[in-house]
């Protein structure tokens, strides 16, 4: 009994306790900020300010509101106007006047109530510039060609003024005019213009002219530089960053010829890697390829693929692409040796070239695009298999490169056949888009005009240049396919000696 009853004395005072703390808990009004407006666009064509304005209820009555800067948190301004208010319209003027080109201004209201409880709201406030000419090009203002061509891209605009006219201007001659029609009202146009350079000196950059007016008769002019480079900067690393944005670290090594002898790519999400290396004949294509899988840098690997590439002898036109696999145990000695075994065959060209017409995997693969982007009498690659069982007859399944600019990916093995088996998806990306392509592509589409949507993924690529021209970037859009892959990118970024 008496236990009981201490037990009960003891629940009663707790009870005391808990009563008195909930009564001594402040009460937390909500402040009431009432903004429709977080995220505002002007443009200064129209505006030289701009009033952040915000209802607030404030019922503890406010001490002082200040508006910080939504970067650093420093103070920008303190207003003491509306001390003491708990309902009313908040205004607070930005100046626009200072502001001359597309900037971006980022404020954090602050207000601290009479109880020192502070609530705070973001505002972002995106300025366009006055309206003028300009474009935003694709490669860059230095550009290294490997033709007596190059293709001016970009995407021009005029703000809330018209385009007028567009001229480019290669050694004194306009290579490239547009002029607007009457009663046409472009504000942004897409440039494609050819532009022929003829024979140009090594080392010496060519400046071609994009000249831009409005109807309010503004006139710009953008400068790319162009020089000639038959040979090009070979990277030490490439970071690429795929649809996952999963950022990959891929190294490639060069011989003295300038021959990709290794081709490294090492996953940081499992700490695996995939070796390639490639190994040359006389005629300087590639004899044989080797793949090797490793759980870990510097760590042992199962097993190991090796690639025959077979050619008619004195030349470079392929007999057959043979396989072999062979094991090995956790120490490194051979385990297991397969038979050779034939992967690509019935090669078929047109008379000694290199051009295929057409091979023979599990099906034949006939008609092999191929194109002269820049009436060079060349044979360039074109096709593009976004999955190796899609390398067969079935048409419906085949895209290709339809569109090129004349700047040499540096990664680009001229004496690799591309008719093997890439053995992963992950290779078979980096090595078309990297191994494959002796030029810059910019356009994939269909091949089969009864192709009926929704699977191939038709990527297109943009590309930036150092300022020596070099491709330091190139970026990868997928304009088709199924929801998952339709709008994906990825991004190979390029690091050269110094």
């Amino acid at each position: 009994m008496k236990k009981n009853l201490v037990y009960t004395l003891l629940l009663g005072v707790f009870g005391l306790l808990l009563f008195q703390a909930c009564q001594d808990d402040p009460e937390f009004p909500d402040p009431g900020f009432e903004i429709t407006d977080q995220r505002v666009e002007v443009r200064r064509d129209t505006a030289d300010f701009y009033n952040v304005h915000m209802t607030m209820k404030v019922p503890n009555k406010v001490d002082v509101i200040e508006v910080l800067d939504g970067l650093n948190y420093d103070l920008v301004e303190t207003i003491d106007e509306y001390h003491g208010k708990t309902n009313f319209d908040f205004d607070y003027l930005v100046d626009l006047t200072g502001i001359q080109k597309d900037s971006v201004l980022n404020y954090i209201i602050k207000v601290t109530d009479q109880d020192l409880r502070s609530f705070n709201r973001g505002i972002r406030i995106s300025v366009k510039g006055f309206s003028f000419p300009e474009i935003k090009l694709v490669g860059g203002t230095d550009v290294a060609v490997a033709a007596p061509a190059y293709v001016v891209k970009g995407t021009i605009s005029t703000g809330l003024n018209t385009i007028e006219s567009v001229r480019v201007v290669f050694d004194g001659e306009v290579q490239y005019s547009y002029d607007a029609i009457p009663g046409e009202e472009l504000h942004e146009m897409d440039l494609s213009a050819q532009v022929l350079l003829g024979n140009l000196e090594e080392g010496v950059r060519y400046p071609i002219d994009i000249i831009i007016s409005d109807n309010t008769g503004q006139e710009s002019t953008t400068v790319v530089n162009v020089r000639k480079s038959n040979l090009v900067k070979k990277p030490y690393k490439i970071l690429w960053k795929n649809s996952q944005d999963v950022q990959t670290e891929i190294t490639p090594t060069f011989d003295e010829n300038g021959n990709l002898v290794t081709f490294v790519v090492a996953f940081p999400n499992n700490g695996s890697v995939r070796q390639t290396s490639f190994e040359y004949n006389e005629l300087n294509m590639v004899s044989v390829m080797r793949y090797r899988a490793y759980d870990s840098p510097g760590g042992t690997f199962p097993r190991e693929n090796v690639f025959y590439f077979n050619y008619i002898p004195g030349t470079k036109q392929l007999e057959t692409i043979t396989e072999q696999e062979f094991g090995y145990d956790e120490n490194g000695n051979l385990s297991s040796e397969s038979a050779v075994s034939t992967q690509s065959s019935q090669f078929v060209y047109e008379g000694e070239s290199t051009k295929v017409l057409s091979f023979r995997r599990s099906s034949t693969v006939s008609d092999v695009y191929y194109s002269d982007p820049f009436n060079l009498g060349e044979y360039v690659y074109g096709e593009y298999f976004q999955s190796q069982s899609y390398i067969g007859s079935n048409t419906v399944r085949r895209q290709h490169r339809e569109d090129y600019d004349p700047v040499l990916i540096p990664t680009y093995i001229e004496g690799l056949p591309p008719h093997h088996d890439a053995l992963t998806g992950s290779n078979l990306t980096v090595f078309q888009d990297l191994l494959y392509s002796k030029y810059i592509m910019t356009k994939t589409v269909a091949t089969d005009p009864a192709y009926p949507g929704g699977y191939l993924t038709q990527p297109s690529y943009t590309y930036e240049t150092d300022e020596d021209g070099n491709i330091s970037s190139i970026n990868k859009l997928y304009t088709d396919g199924s929801y998952q892959t339709k709008g994906d990118t990825e991004i190979f970024t390029f690091f050269y000696a110094e």
